[in-house]
């Protein structure tokens, strides 16, 4: 099948994160990068090296969401720039968080240590949700979307036990997808999941360039399948695994405004792809 036709070209594409990985850590030099490759890839010819170079350019520029990087690394703390105010502003995750934050503010509110917020709060952020431009989705989900989003704003920094920070909505974003990223134990954050959560959290750079990688629309389960297959995390067809993958990290990234659900008729398989702003809002966080 297709999915393990990909198996070889997707580890190719880990081992070229691996490098890349190594050359942020250490902080290498262009140069310094052609000498690694020249040792670990010896065998390749000169214009396979040179495409193995451009290769590890671009990972690094993507890798810089993987959580083995300082939260406080200089690469992801500038400020996003304000001519993409307008994109942010218009995702799901912004959404979600604006209210929280609003409710949180106008009835003095804030999420204590080891204690969650009151039920009547949750019941507070949906009706404004559903007042707005959540009206299609079911009340029961919007409560979990917004205590995921509680989680991530007390990740980020932005909520203590007595106030908000003040901050831009592009550091808004930029600090909430950085703590859903990086920082969240993702099997608090999707608890249905049990350990598996935690374990795709701990490869979801290989999910991200699986992802990146499809530059036209996908079916889910293509994906999943390849990525279980190659993590070994589950079975490539472990159905409560894909629907796992789809309602986590699948769901958020849309919520971020990555990827979107391609509309399909009913009885297709569920297909996503990447937004028009994905390769945009990659760049705003990565800087």
């Amino acid at each position: 099948m297709k999915h393990s036709a990909d198996v070889p070209s997707h580890r190719f594409r880990s081992t070229i994160n691996n490098l890349a990985l190594y050359a942020l850590e250490n902080e290498l030099t262009n140069d310094l990068i052609a000498r690694e490759i020249e040792k670990r890839f010896a065998t390749k010819k000169t214009g396979k090296k040179d495409k193995i170079m451009k290769d590890v350019l671009q990972s690094c520029y993507r890798l810089v969401w993987d959580s083995t990087l300082p939260f406080e690394n200089s690469i992801i703390i500038k400020e996003v720039k304000d001519e993409h105010t307008q994109i942010i502003e218009a995702t799901t995750a912004i959404t979600l968080a604006q209210c929280i934050i609003q409710i949180m503010k106008h009835f003095d509110v804030y999420p204590e240590k080891n204690k969650p917020l009151p039920q009547n709060f949750y019941s507070l952020c949906v009706d404004m949700l559903l007042d707005g431009p959540f009206a299609h989705y079911d009340p029961d989900l919007l409560v979990i979307y917004c205590k995921q989003t509680v989680i991530m704003l007390k990740a980020a920094g932005i909520t203590n036990e007595h106030s908000v920070d003040t901050i831009n909505t592009g550091e808004l974003y930029r600090r909430l997808f950085l703590a859903f990223w990086n920082k969240c134990n993702w099997k608090n954050l999707f608890p249905s999941g049990g350990y598996i959560s935690n374990d795709i959290k701990n490869n979801r750079q290989l999910l991200l360039d699986i992802i990146l990688s499809s530059n036209k629309p996908v079916q889910l389960d293509s994906i999943a399948r390849t990525y279980f297959e190659l993590t070994g995390i589950a079975n490539p067809y472990d159905l409560f695994a894909i629907s796992l993958l789809d309602f986590s990290v699948i769901t958020w990234l849309s919520f971020f405004g990555i990827i979107e659900y391609v509309h399909t008729a009913a009885d297709m398989p569920v297909t996503i792809a990447l937004t028009r702003s994905a390769y945009n809002l990659v760049h705003l966080i990565s800087q």
